[in-house]
């Protein structure tokens, strides 16, 4: 009987441990995620900052 019981807490432990590692999983790629977001926007920024001054110098530049 005793040894049923030592399987029983052996399986509810693998189980934790699973899902344990499956938030850590999903926590590191909504991480990359939100990285990959930032770092897209700050591009987008930079775009779009460069063109402006190319507009303002251009516009400058004709009467």
């Amino acid at each position: 009987m005793k040894s049923n019981w030592i399987k029983y807490i052996f399986i509810i432990f693998i189980v934790i441990i699973l899902v344990f590692a499956i938030f850590k999983i999903r926590k590191e790629e909504e991480e990359k995620k939100q990285e990959l977001e930032y770092v897209t926007s700050q591009q987008e920024k930079n775009t779009e900052l460069t063109l402006g001054i190319a507009r303002i110098r251009y516009h400058e530049s004709y009467p």
